[in-house]
Order: C-alpha cells, then structure tokens, then sequence
C-alpha cells in the first residue's frame, strides 16, 4: 500500500523520481522499489516521506484514508477556548458562585481538569437517561 500512496503523492506534488530521491536523501532505485513494493523503507526513511508530504504515518501505511488526521493547532486552540467559555457560563451560577470563589487564582491547567471532570459527568448522567 505505500508505493501506491507514495507514488500518488510524489506525482500530485509533481516531482519526478529523481527529484524526490533527493530531497529524502535516498537512492532513486530505492524510491522506485519503495513505489513498487519490492522494498519498504527504513523507519527513518518512512518518517522523512511522510514528514515530507505533512501526511501521517498511517495514511502511508494504509490505515486510513484521512492523510492528515491530526488536529489542526488552531482547532485546538477554538476547542479550549469554547471549554473555558462552557466553564465560565457554569461558574455564573450562584450556587456554584459560593462553591468557587477562589477560581480566579486557579492555574490554566486546574481549570482545564475541572472542565474535563464535568463533561465527564454530564456525559455519565445522559448515559444513565438511556438506561
């Protein structure tokens, strides 16, 4: 599967064999045999194409059909600031007000735990309703 993958990915970014040999510091005989799956490549050599191509390991390998599944950084960083905002709005409650006054002195990290933990338990309780 990964000369198959390899050789679309080479051909898309349009380098020929010679030029991708290089670029990966490999032979183009080895790349021709890696295209053709006479030959897998060294862990070393399977990083660099895939860290080449920005593409996962396990979509060379076949895995997955999803080249890049790793989550975007600024996805990540919309994910946490929506949590904090979810936190936020659960803090408003004088009830729980009362209960964490002192969350302003909490680190980031405190914060993020206490999130977590609710979620948690929010996705514990509507597991319940469906018992």
């Amino acid at each position: 599967m990964i000369g198959e993958r390899l050789k679309n990915l080479r051909k898309n970014m349009g380098y020929t064999q010679d030029d991708l040999a290089e670029k990966l510091s490999i032979s183009r005989s080895s790349l021709s045999l890696y295209e053709i799956d006479k030959r897998d490549p060294d862990s070393e050599t399977f990083n660099k194409i895939a860290d080449f191509f920005n593409v996962s390991l396990d979509y060379l390998n076949g895995r997955t059909d999803d080249p890049n599944p790793i989550r975007d950084v600024d996805q990540d960083l919309h994910d946490e600031h929506n949590y904090t905002k979810e936190l936020e709005d659960f803090l408003k409650d004088n009830v729980t007000t009362a209960m964490f006054q002192d969350y302003g002195d909490w680190s980031d990290e405190e914060k993020r735990d206490l999130l977590q933990f609710l979620k948690g338990q929010k996705a514990l309780r509507e597991q319940n309703k469906g018992k």
